[in-house]
């Protein structure tokens, strides 16, 4: 049995900025992917700040306190219950209705509505750079040539960014704050904290029914919509 020590030159160290997707229908409204139809995304807005993914895992433990402390004999893992947070620009008026949980900017309803479904994508922004210059272009995918960034196919780096990207396939968000600011300049900026909520989906295979890590394709979900 051999031990080989890693090849440190090819260890990727960091995730670099990241950008947040979201679904939308054949209208360009805000949606949550069937997967019965090729999925389309939006570039949500701009981001100052972490994105931060909390998978919230629960474990259920096995302890015997009068025989070894407590230390665990058994665990089992009893899910997660997945929230994504990112701090996001909303000076725009038009995204307040897409990060609302009613899917409206504004709020008050004779009876309880349900919450406006999402399908949320992160894609690290280095991803769409272009042969490592100042140029950032179209991500695609297809099933006949796989995922290609201005029609060229990915290399084996840009692969590895690609298995850093994160599908939540549903979900909702929570309505932000919004703080009208006193200040000037950087002051004034209206950054809120964004908060997207996971639920399961049914429709996608067992073991990804909350969220999918890299690429899809791997999981056997089919972005064209044959899944």
């Amino acid at each position: 049995m051999d031990f080989n020590l890693l090849d440190l030159e090819t260890v990727l160290r960091q995730y670099g900025r990241g950008t947040v997707w979201y679904a939308v229908d054949e209208s360009g409204d805000p949606a949550q992917w069937d997967g019965s139809s090729a999925i389309s995304l939006a570039h949500l807005g701009d981001t100052e700040g972490d994105i931060v993914f909390t998978p919230n895992n629960i474990v259920a433990t096995l302890t015997l306190p009068e025989i070894s402390g407590g230390a665990v004999h058994d665990a089992i893992d009893t899910g997660e219950n997945p929230t994504l947070e990112f701090p996001l620009f909303l000076a725009d008026p038009d995204l307040l209705p897409i990060v609302a949980p009613r899917g409206s900017a504004s709020a008050g309803h004779i009876r309880v509505c349900d919450v406006a479904e999402r399908t949320v994508v992160l894609f690290p922004e280095k991803l769409f750079n272009v042969a490592g210059g100042c140029t950032y272009g179209t991500l695609a995918y297809t099933l006949a040539t796989g995922w290609t960034l201005e029609g060229v196919a990915l290399t084996a780096a840009q692969e590895t960014l690609l298995e850093l990207s994160l599908w939540l396939w549903r979900g909702y968000f929570t309505r932000p704050a919004s703080t009208f600011k006193g200040g000037h300049g950087d002051d004034g900026k209206n950054i809120e904290s964004v908060t997207f909520n996971c639920m399961m989906d049914a429709s996608k295979p067992d073991g990804h029914r909350l969220y999918t890590r890299g690429d899809p394709a791997t999981a056997t979900i089919d972005l064209e919509g044959a899944s």
